[in-house]
């Protein structure tokens, strides 16, 4: 698996995800709720023999990266830790992460180093929290 890491406007980020972004399952899987670009975000799309496994998109802002949405074919676990371990090694040095996690995939974010700090009715607000000796 490869995790290819892309800016919001990069013209192969649209020929990895378009497909998926305006598919019905896949807008259902997001609870309904649209995938959004601009030139804040830097995406986190995991391939494997040029078939799109899933992708991150990450909101930078503020000394904050931000992550409100997401897509992982069949919630695999794999794809999953791929992904948020590619954001933190490559943000996590100069930026707080930050999370809008469905309840369902809590577990898959906390394997990965993020922490509720609130609930929603639907969804969780998480964060990954260091100390400076563990700090990638």
């Amino acid at each position: 698996m490869d995790i290819v890491q892309l800016k919001g406007k990069d013209k192969q980020l649209y020929s990895l995800v378009a497909h998926l972004v305006m598919d019905e399952e896949v807008i259902g899987y997001n609870l309904n709720y649209p995938y959004k670009t601009s030139s804040d975000y830097v995406w986190f799309v995991a391939t494997e023999n040029g078939i799109t496994l899933g992708f991150i998109p990450v909101k930078l802002e503020e000394g904050k990266a931000k992550i409100n949405n997401y897509y992982v074919a069949d919630d695999n676990s794999a794809v999953f830790s791929a992904l948020l371990k590619e954001i933190i090694k490559v943000l996590s040095s100069d930026f707080e992460i930050e999370s809008v996690v469905q309840i369902r995939h809590i577990p898959e974010f906390e394997k990965n180093g993020f922490a509720v700090v609130l609930y929603w009715k639907r969804y969780v607000k998480m964060k990954v929290f260091w100390d400076e000796e563990e700090r990638v």
